[in-house]
């Protein structure tokens, strides 16, 4: 039985994190063609990541993939790398074009690159601090917003009621 909960109001998960495992998330959430573009995008960005030595100690997602939506328009996610891994990561490729790339998915300033490339919004945390900082603002807006966004009325249905505070999934890896 996966630990993914059912959708309190038919839409969002239950308030918090709910931890799982890929392979669930792939059963609960991967079941239309839009939905497998949306995860093979974020497969290819974490495969990326991975290829470069940046395996994350733990992964948090989010986003309207997460949700009851039909038609998800790409993966949040919030990504930890201790300083440890990113510096191990650069000791180990011998190419420039990998230690760039290094360095730009540890950019907070690259989110639009990023997302334009891979199809993901990509949050990086350093510690298990900034990844509880990541967590609040995809469950509640955090401090930067004060809530979530507002229902998107072209792709939500009506009767969606935004909650104010809504459940994540989190891999640890």
């Amino acid at each position: 039985m996966s630990p993914i909960p059912d959708f309190i109001d038919g839409y969002h998960l239950p308030p918090g994190e709910h931890e799982c495992s890929f392979d669930e998330i792939e059963q609960r959430f991967v079941n239309n063609p839009q939905r497998q573009k949306v995860w093979s995008d974020y497969k290819r960005l974490y495969d990326r990541l991975s290829s470069l030595g940046l395996n994350p100690k733990s992964v948090l997602i989010d986003g309207s993939f997460v949700t009851g939506r039909e038609q998800p328009g790409d993966v949040d996610f919030g990504a930890l790398f201790p300083p440890s891994v990113v510096k191990q990561a650069l000791s180990n490729v011998q190419d420039s074009h990998d230690k760039e790339a290094i360095m730009m998915f540890n950019n907070p300033n690259n989110q639009i690159v990023i997302r334009n490339l891979f199809g993901a919004h990509m949050l990086v945390a350093p510690n298990e601090f900034g990844l509880r900082q990541i967590s609040k603002l995809f469950r509640t807006g955090g401090d930067q917003f004060g809530k979530l966004r507002d229902r998107d009325p072209k792709r939500d249905p009506d009767w969606v009621i935004i909650p104010k505070e809504k459940g994540i999934l989190r891999v640890n890896l």
